[in-house]
């Protein structure tokens, strides 16, 4: 491999690693965020119940839906149009990772059902991403 050619591939890899920077301080913020415990802890637990009352409750989140998406419009410029659905399942790993922060807080609980609007944010951001990478993307 020439000297050129070496060069070229270190700045890709640095402009790849800045690319993802944006989407993982916010997933590691949010997830920080998110197990925070100001009026303290109680035990452990997480309702794993997948009934449509449970679902009709979680789904219309709107806190959920929306910093999904935004996460997910990250993880779409980090990862590129042609690679959104890694960013959808990013997304939803970051959601069940409040999920998991929550078990805990007190005025928190921690919910399965919860992942559908998760789910349904990420997939908003990740259609917003795209449409946005195709638009400002200079065409080759």
């Amino acid at each position: 491999m020439t000297p050129i050619a070496r060069s070229l591939q270190a700045t890709n890899r640095r402009a790849a690693l800045l690319r993802w920077l944006p989407f993982t301080a916010a997933a590691l913020f949010s997830l920080v965020m998110s197990a925070r415990a100001p009026l303290g802890r109680h035990a452990y637990f997480f309702d794993w119940t997948l009934s449509w009352d449970a679902l009709e409750y979680s789904i219309f989140k709107l806190p959920h839906i929306g910093s999904c998406a935004l996460l997910a419009v990250l993880g779409v410029f980090a990862a590129g149009a042609a690679r959104w659905s890694l960013s959808l399942r990013l997304t939803v790993l970051v959601g069940f990772g409040w999920e998991l922060c929550q078990t805990t807080v007190i005025g928190h609980y921690a919910r399965l059902t919860d992942l559908a609007p998760d789910t349904v944010g990420a997939l908003i951001g990740c259609a917003i991403g795209v449409m946005l990478l195709r638009r400002f993307q200079p065409t080759p």
